[in-house]
């Protein structure tokens, strides 16, 4: 009698996951568009639509870096909301595990699709790579919150992947530096203060205070071969402009650096870019 209730314990619990397992196949998706390549201020998007009517999913490469490293996006009337930003899978044709990727989603509203915005990865454009070195064309899966799961049919991204890379050498041109320099960099510039120091929550702007908004600022700076900020710029940013004047200002008046390193280690021009969470009384900064 106990070994037929184990058994069939163990029956149930494989219908369970299998049954989970098919709640959560992926939907496969193929091209419905031509890849675009738009050449913003600041940065470089590549951009892609799959699938037809209640599917239709818009992929978006961006890089606004130097650095190899990519946002992702996704856009549709199907994305679901999350709380804050959440653990998602994601694969390549070759890589059956992109490490660490973190996504937040937000629902369709006000006649916007919603959207699956991924935080900027390292790892991901490795992994693209990777099909293209394997000369593969690439499965891009993605399982996210509330059993959504999507498998992009991007095929070969050799044509893509170098288009997005010449949009950046052009934006790296534009800023007054070399772009093979800057990829051939032993190491980028840091600070030699302390970052954390430079935005303080008295400087939250007085004016801003009473309603408790807050803002987004990616904060570019032009660091020189001596050390000095060249240039401050802002690559991106959300909510009022008070923030990127604030920021700018600040950054260019409290921060320190040692330069970059060239591939013949000596010093070089080189840019540092940091993203600048301002809330009231708490602002705070991540790697990108």
């Amino acid at each position: 009698m106990r070994v037929q209730r184990v058994v069939a314990l163990v029956v149930m619990s494989g219908i369970a996951c299998n049954a989970a397992i098919a709640a959560k196949r992926a939907v496969s998706l193929s091209p419905s568009s031509k890849w675009q390549m738009d050449y913003a201020p600041s940065e470089c998007r590549l951009l892609r639509t799959f699938g037809e009517d209640k599917d239709r999913t818009t992929l978006q490469l961006s890089r606004l870096d130097v650095s190899d490293v990519l946002e992702m996006a996704l856009a549709g009337s199907h994305m679901p909301a999350t709380d804050g930003d959440a653990s998602v899978s994601v694969s390549t044709s070759t890589v059956t595990q992109v490490p660490g990727m973190h996504a937040r989603g937000f629902a369709a509203a006000g006649g916007a699709p919603g959207s699956i915005r991924f935080q900027p990865d390292k790892d991901l454009p490795g992994a693209l790579r990777s099909d293209v070195t394997a000369d593969q064309p690439t499965k891009l899966s993605v399982s996210f919150a509330k059993r959504y799961a999507v498998q992009l049919d991007m095929g070969p991204m050799k044509g893509a992947l170098a288009a997005l890379d010449k949009c950046m050498d052009d934006l790296v041109t534009g800023w007054g530096l070399d772009p093979a320099a800057q990829r051939q960099r032993k190491s980028a510039p840091e600070p030699v203060n302390n970052v954390s120091d430079w935005f303080r929550a008295g400087d939250y702007p007085s004016s801003l205070n009473r309603g408790g908004y807050g803002g987004i600022v990616v904060l570019r700076l032009v660091v020189a071969a001596d050390g000095s900020i060249k240039n401050c710029a802002v690559a991106k940013a959300g909510g009022d402009k008070a923030f990127e004047d604030l920021t700018c200002r600040l950054a260019t008046t409290r921060g320190q650096f040692r330069p970059a390193i060239g591939v013949g280690g000596q010093p070089i021009d080189s840019v540092w870019i940091r993203r600048i969470n301002w809330q009231p009384a708490t602002p705070f900064i991540t790697d990108r």
